[in-house]
């Protein structure tokens, strides 16, 4: 991973096989980021996707073989206890332009991982809800 500090955040670069969920919560922590928001695009591998099934509070998840472009990762940093937390949703499309996306779980750069993120300035825990069985950003 490589970076670069800019006037209002960092631009990242994830490295081929690097893991980009665990690499960007890393970064985070090592970076004081409490809060935030992060946005990127890429050529990723494997990655696991996962959809939120209300009624039975879990999370479907999968994994999808094989290389694919990630048309767009936006997400939020926040914290759980001391842990980073990194909220993520990504659109991936595959050499014949079909897309697929949802809640991302992991995946491992394949060519590059190129990534915005912007300090929130402030501390945001997450906490559980007991509605929805997620934790959510306590605001």
């Amino acid at each position: 991973m490589k970076f670069v500090k800019t006037n209002d955040g960092f631009v990242v670069r994830c490295e081929i096989g690097d893991e980009v969920v665990s690499t960007l919560i890393k970064f985070a922590a090592d970076n004081g980021i409490h809060s935030g928001s992060a946005i990127g695009i890429g050529a990723l591998k494997e990655p696991e996707l996962g959809y939120y099934n209300l009624e039975k509070k879990e999370y479907v998840k999968h994994k999808f073989d094989g290389d694919w472009e990630l048309a767009g990762l936006s997400g939020n940093f926040a914290c759980k206890g001391s842990e980073t937390i990194l909220h993520a949703h990504a659109i991936f499309s595959d050499d014949q332009f079909h897309t697929i996306g949802g809640h991302l779980f992991s995946a491992h750069v394949a060519v590059t991982g190129e990534f915005y993120i912007r300090p929130g300035g402030i501390e945001i825990e997450r906490g559980l809800d007991a509605a929805t069985g997620l934790n959510l950003m306590q605001l």
